[in-house]
């Protein structure tokens, strides 16, 4: 396959894995994507009118803010709330039924929370990252089943779970040989590194008695970390 701009990326975390290489390949995209919008995008009128629309979530607003820039963050945010205020502002102005337990989607209090659900069930880099992040599973697939270079996949030692079923039902929709592949390719794969991780949480569990306390902590120093990661998705060391 010849690389291209949704290549690049999944060749080079398959080729640099050291956990899961979604993982890898996320974070790289969200951080490419908080990058973007704080770049000149932000100036740009139609990524204005999106983010003025649909706003972020709380994870990634502390992202946002964390890039230190202040003035482009202040200026995506003022247009954001000035749009939010405008549709509350206007909600504000339905009737408030006699019924208190009426459930008129027409007056001021359900109108007022469906613009405030609507804010924080939508994100813009949420969107962007899922947008482009399927393509990264479609590229992997079509990488398995043109099988160019045998050694690409060997560095791949196991996906965290979440991953590996969203993987797995990339793969079943790929057909028989395709599934047959990834599952002699992967599985075996997988469950080793589920199997160690839980001999490694064993070992980690068992340094804590006295009577082992001299002993070598194998592999298992950092297995909380790697534990956390195959559990929930990506990493927080």
């Amino acid at each position: 396959m010849a690389e291209s701009i949704h290549t690049i990326p999944v060749l080079n975390a398959i080729r640099k894995a050291e956990g899961c290489a979604f993982c890898a390949m996320k974070a790289q995209l969200e951080a490419d994507s908080i990058r973007f919008i704080l770049g000149p995008a932000y100036m740009e009128d139609d990524v204005r009118m999106e983010t003025n629309k649909i706003g972020f979530c709380k994870h990634h607003l502390k992202a946002l803010y964390e890039e230190q820039n202040r003035l482009g963050l202040a200026l995506m945010l003022h247009t954001h709330m000035q749009e939010i205020n405008k549709k509350i502002n206007k909600a504000s102005k339905n009737k408030i039924p006699r019924n208190f337990f009426s459930k008129s989607k027409d007056s001021a209090v359900a109108s007022i929370n469906s613009v405030i659900t609507s804010v924080n069930d939508s994100c813009y880099v949420c969107n962007k990252i899922e947008k482009t992040f399927k393509l990264y599973f479609e590229t992997f697939i079509t990488l398995l089943k043109q099988s160019i270079d045998k050694e690409l996949f060997k560095s791949l030692n196991g996906f965290c779970l979440s991953h590996f079923s969203t993987l797995l039902s990339f793969v079943e929709k790929n057909g028989r040989s395709t599934t047959e592949k990834f599952t002699s390719e992967f599985f075996p794969r997988q469950i080793e590194y589920m199997n160690t991780l839980e001999a490694d949480l064993d070992w980690f569990i068992q340094k804590f008695d006295f009577r082992n306390k001299d002993e070598p902590w194998k592999n298992s120093k950092d297995v909380l970390p790697r534990a956390i990661a195959l559990l929930g998705e990506g990493t927080i060391v």
